[in-house]
């Protein structure tokens, strides 16, 4: 079935018009915010990544001194240089952990997000809760009232 437009009213048209708008305006925009908020998660994952194959290195890296101070020293701990040697990495080890210790802590990435989510959830739980406690007095107050009724016919 064909409309001609001019069959149609102005202010129809209009009214399409400005739903039909409205549609794509809200597809593109959820679009738009799902596109970055995967932008943002693939960020947050890279850099996390970085951290770790940093974090992997700098093991690998401590291992192979280690390794070498073995084979340069030999075997034996009652020698006094390789015990030496290794007590020296030991305290290089742990100046290092008291370096990264003043560091301020890393948050979550996604620290923020999360937070808004669970405020949003917990006020939308209590929400239900006091509509579910309003519902419970209406009852209450209709029942009181049907039986006030009762009495007062009687």
């Amino acid at each position: 079935m064909e409309v001609a437009a001019k069959d149609i009213h102005p202010m129809d048209q209009i009214e399409l018009h400005k739903q039909t708008g409205e549609m794509v305006y809200a597809t593109l925009v959820d679009r738009a915010t799902m596109a970055h908020e995967l932008k943002e998660s693939l960020k947050n994952t890279n850099t996390q990544l970085d951290f770790e194959r940093m974090s992997s290195t700098a093991k690998d890296n401590r291992i192979k001194t280690l390794e070498d101070i073995i084979v340069d020293l030999g075997h034996d701990p009652k020698d006094p240089k390789g015990v030496r040697a290794l007590m020296k990495k030991k305290n290089d080890d742990i100046t290092a952990l008291k370096k990264r210790l003043k560091l301020p802590p890393t948050e979550h990435p996604q620290k923020e997000e999360l937070q808004k989510e669970k405020e949003a959830e917990d006020q939308l739980d209590l929400l239900m809760r006091l509509n579910q406690r309003v519902i419970d007095l209406e009852g209450d107050l209709e029942r009181a009232l049907q039986e006030k009724r009762g009495e007062s016919s009687s």
